[in-house]
């Protein structure tokens, strides 16, 4: 059994027929929809669009053959002191495009430190916030997944800091394996993030970092070890392999076309898999 694929579509285009377009050029048949662009509209991010827009992109997945494998929304990417509320209107917003869109997973986040670096003293107040969410969620509908992305800057940047996120009661919560943001956290993906969360896991976004110019770079190109992370991944259990490649930023990016990045991404992820 083969990984299903995924991606940010709006790292081709804004324009949701570009990104509709291409990822079925490649044969990619699922989307992780965070900004969107309907046709004659303007861009959105995904847990802020009316009903009405929603059932316009569901029509559109459906020309294409497109599933929707998660929600890409913003919850948790906010300073710890943030207003509570709009995180949970967020979360409204993103189980609203969940329903709309049939997708069983929101990325999420793990909260900002309001200065500096997310210092482990002040976790415990992330993770009370993140706490709320997640039993607002079950409130909201209990059978959707809260996937929880760790990133570098944020109380989710260890393993360890993660599989605490990962214990909280409430609505279901996964690991959305992100190899690149571990490695700009100094974490070393498979090694040490693995062997913590592999069994939580069931998404991984693949986004490699190459330390050795401070930048990203193409999934095996990077410190991402993600041939291991993707050797040792079990297809039945991992839902989705979601490309993320932000390859647009940098220094070799800037500048080119977005969707011919994403192909090269791809085609990264493609030599990857078909070596194991």
């Amino acid at each position: 059994m083969r990984f299903r694929v995924s991606g940010f579509g709006d790292e081709i285009s804004d324009e949701l027929s570009v990104q509709l377009r291409v990822m079925s050029e490649l044969g990619v048949d699922a989307l992780e929809p965070r900004r969107v662009q309907l046709p004659g509209g303007d861009t959105n991010n995904i847990v802020d669009m009316s009903d009405l827009d929603l059932r316009v992109m569901r029509r559109m997945l459906d020309d294409h053959g497109m599933a929707c494998s998660q929600i890409g929304s913003p919850v948790g990417k906010a300073p710890l002191d943030s207003d509570l509320q709009v995180q949970m209107q967020q979360l409204e917003g993103a189980v609203r495009a969940a329903h709309v869109l049939d997708a069983a997973y929101i990325r999420v986040f793990g909260f900002q430190p309001v200065q500096g670096d997310p210092l482990p003293a002040d976790r415990p107040a992330a993770l009370g916030k993140f706490q709320r969410v997640a039993e607002h969620l079950a409130t909201l509908d209990p059978e959707i997944t809260l996937s929880l992305e760790n990133e570098h800057d944020l109380y989710d940047d260890t393993p360890a800091a993660c599989a605490e996120f990962l214990a909280l009661d409430g609505a279901p919560i996964s690991m959305c394996l992100d190899p690149g943001n571990f490695v700009r956290a100094g974490v070393r993906p498979f090694d040490e993030a693995w062997p913590v969360l592999g069994a939580a896991t069931q998404m991984i976004h693949v986004k490699d970092y190459d330390t050795s110019i401070a930048d990203w770079a193409p999934a095996g190109a990077g410190d991402g070890q993600l041939a291991d992370v993707l050797g040792a991944a079990d297809p039945k259990a991992v839902a989705y392999l979601s490309l993320e490649p932000h390859l647009a930023g940098t220094a070799a990016g800037r500048g080119r076309d977005r969707a011919e990045l994403w192909r090269e991404a791809h085609a990264a992820l493609m030599r990857i898999l078909n070596s194991q």
